[in-house]
Formats: C-alpha cells, sequence, structure tokens
C-alpha cells in the first residue's frame, strides 16, 4: 500500500466525523429554533383566546357578536401560518374564529395547562403544530400552526449537511494527496542524499537546503565539543592530534574569495589527513586548484605540507607549476590540479569516490560555491579537502 493511499485513508474517516457531527449540530439547532418559534406561536394564540373567554359567561355567544368576531379574524389574519383558531365549549358547540372552516384534528377536552398536541404532523400526516389552552368550565381554545417552513427548512438543512459532507470528503482527499506528496518527496529526498554518497544522485536531489541548514547546526555543535573538550584537557599534557589540528587550522584555513570573475571555495575537512594540502591561484578570469597529501607520520606530513605550500606560493606566477612539481618531488606529494575557464563550474575533492562530487555538481549547477563545499562537508566528511568555483554570474 502506498503512502498517498494510506495518509488519504487515515485523512478520510477523521474528517468525515467532524463534518457529519458539524452538520448534526448545526441540523439540530436550526431545527430547534425554529420548532420553539412555531411553538411559541401557536401557544400564543391560544392562550390570548382562552384568556379572553375565561370572564364571559358564555363565551361563544359572547365572541360570536360580529363585531368581536372581525377584530379577532383579523387579528388572527396578522399571525403568520395560522392554520386554525377556534373555541371548544363542552356541550360540543365549536366557534370557529377565522374566515374559513375550522378542522378538529385532534381531540377538544380541556387540558389541564396549555399544551403543545402532537409533533410536527397531524393524523393526516400534514406538517402542523397544534396547541390546546383551558379557558375555564371545560371550554378549550385551540390553534395550529401550519409547520410547512419548519419542514421546508428541515429539508435543505438535510441537503446543506450532505453538501458539507461530501465536500469534506474530496477536501480530506485533496490534503491527503497534498500532504502524500510532500512527504513522499521528502523521503525521495532522503533516498537521494543517501545514494548520492555512491555516486548515484537521482533528479529529485535539487537545491538541498536542508544540507546547509543542518552543516550550520553541526558546526556549532563542533565548537561547542571543541571548546568543552579544551577546557577539560586544561592543564593535561598535550595532545598531539588536537595540536595537529589546530595547526592545520592556521595554516590550511578555509578559502572563500571572489576576484577576477572567479568564486571559489575550499574547506578543509576535520578528518583531512595531516599531510594533506591545498593551493590555488587565480588571475585573468582563470583559477587553478591544487589538492595533494604528503604521507609520512601526521607531524612530519603537516611540516612538509606546509613547507611545501610556502615553497610553491614565495614564487613568481609564471614559475607555479614548475615549483609545484619540484617541491612534490623533494617532498614525495602526490597532487591533482583542476582548472575553471569559460562559463562551467567544477567540484572537486582530495578524495571523490565513484565521482560522486562531480555527479552532485551536476544535479545542483547553479549553487554558489560556498554553499556548494557546505553541502559537499555533510554529504562526504571523508573527503578530506573539498572545492568549489564558478565564472561570476554577469548581472
Amino acid at each position: 500500500m502506498s503512502v498517498r493511499i494510506i495518509i488519504v485513508l487515515l485523512a478520510l474517516p477523521l474528517f468525515l466525523l467532524l463534518a457529519a457531527a458539524n452538520s448534526l449540530l448545526l441540523y439540530q439547532q436550526e431545527v430547534d429554533d425554529v420548532e420553539q418559534g412555531l411553538r411559541g406561536e401557536a401557544l400564543a394564540a391560544a392562550v390570548t383566546v382562552a384568556e379572553f373567554a375565561r370572564g364571559m359567561d358564555d363565551p361563544v355567544a359572547e365572541l360570536a357578536r360580529p363585531a368581536r368576531l372581525a377584530a379577532i379574524r383579523a387579528a388572527g389574519a396578522k399571525i403568520p401560518g395560522l392554520d386554525a383558531l377556534y373555541l371548544a365549549a363542552p356541550d360540543g358547540r365549536i366557534l370557529n374564529l377565522l374566515d374559513r372552516p375550522a378542522i378538529v384534528r385532534y381531540s377538544l377536552k380541556a387540558p389541564e395547562r396549555p399544551i403543545i398536541v402532537g409533533d410536527w404532523h397531524d393524523d393526516a400526516r400534514q406538517p402542523l403544530i397544534a396547541a390546546r389552552a383551558p379557558a375555564g368550565r371545560g371550554y378549550v381554545a385551540v390553534a395550529d400552526i401550519d409547520a410547512t417552513p419548519l419542514t421546508r427548512r428541515a429539508f435543505h438543512l438535510k441537503r446543506l449537511s450532505a453538501a458539507l459532507i461530501a465536500g469534506s470528503a474530496a477536501l480530506a482527499i485533496l490534503l491527503g494527496l497534498v500532504v502524500a506528496t510532500r512527504v513522499t518527496r521528502e523521503f525521495r529526498r532522503t533516498r537521494s542524499i543517501i545514494a548520492s554518497h555512491g555516486g548515484d544522485v537521482p533528479g529529485e536531489a535539487l537545491g538541498i537546503r536542508e544540507v546547509r541548514d543542518l552543516a550550520d547546526a553541526i558546526g556549532l555543535i563542533d565548537k561547542s565539543v571543541t571548546a568543552e573538550q579544551a577546557r577539560l584537557d586544561d592543564g593535561s599534557e598535550p595532545d598531539l592530534a588536537a595540536a595537529i589540528a589546530s595547526l592545520r587550522e592556521q595554516h590550511f584555513p578555509d578559502i572563500s574569495e571572489s576576484r577576477d570573475g572567479i568564486e571559489l571555495s575550499i574547506r578543509s575537512l576535520p578528518r583531512a589527513a595531516a599531510g594533506a594540502f591545498h593551493l590555488h591561484r587565480i588571475e585573468d578570469g582563470r583559477c587553478t586548484v591544487i589538492l595533494g597529501m604528503v604521507d609520512g607520520a601526521p607531524a612530519e606530513a603537516l611540516a612538509s605540507a606546509i613547507a611545501m605550500r610556502d615553497y610553491v606560493m614565495a614564487g613568481a606566477a609564471g614559475d607555479f607549476e614548475t615549483r609545484l612539481e619540484l617541491a612534490a618531488l623533494a617532498f614525495g606529494a602526490e597532487w591533482t590540479k583542476t582548472t575553471v575557464t569559460g562559463a562551467q563550474p567544477m567540484a572537486v575533492a582530495l578524495r571523490d569516490e565513484a565521482g560522486a562530487i562531480g555527479a552532485y555538481l551536476g544535479h545542483v549547477p547553479d549553487l554558489d560555491p560556498d554553499s556548494l563545499t557546505a553541502d559537499l562537508a555533510i554529504l562526504y566528511p571523508d573527503a578530506g579537502i573539498v572545492a568549489a568555483a564558478r565564472p561570476i554570474p554577469r548581472g
């Protein structure tokens, strides 16, 4: 099962559950609000008629007077959705208080207090809110409110809920695919970094910003550990390896130059051998980088590398390669030469297994030399020395 399917299957039920819960709450709240409003209207109409008739000797006869009946019917016509309004006497007489025939839908037995009879529908399944209010001496006032707005509202809310759930499902799938794509891309980049150690760098490993961030973090950690080690070793016998590392840092520092149309960066890595050295010369838009090694005991190899570097760099520009060959013969050094001309960048290392350095450069050709050597220092800590150069881009 792929990462995309797994993430979508995890996200989809969660989104559907949230959408269903929200839709249910919305539906219930909206329906309750409308129902309470209609119940209030029905009870208000029934209670008003009941209290008006309570003090009369014969409510049916007195309310049937033309003037009073016309006034009540005019008031009832202003109540939205009022479907029936009448007064029922204990002897079976019914006084219709609206200008249309009264329909008796429920029992006319007077209740003890104002009540709502049934639910949204009457016995014929018509949408209705029915209220009954006692008027004293067995009289009962009846008010029926048409509940069509409530059922219509409920229908639209159900459609809205279905749309919300369907939309949430689509959103869950879309977001799941987006997240899965990013996770898959990160997996590929991680594999690219790992594979690049063998020189097989796939096309996805472009612009590895995380490598440079990691390089900075590791640099800070390395400085902290070095400082703490120096504090702990204070007063103890000198450490030959630490002394050699300190001298290498002084005599073969990192290089970052930009002149004569060339950008150059050289980094001597912590694992570099004592006799590892680097030389460079920039002139007339041409950059020559020499990386080499002097074998032997660490102290002697370092001394030979420093002496060789000083001898070569002390000569004139035209004698650079001649003095380099003489020094290499004298100190038994092995070296390689790389030159940058034209528009092509270059990246080299003292130890480059399976052409990994060049393969990595091929996938990040626009990276500046400092950033490129920072990447290489993390990816290839055993390379000893890494160098990168390119012609300065013309703005």
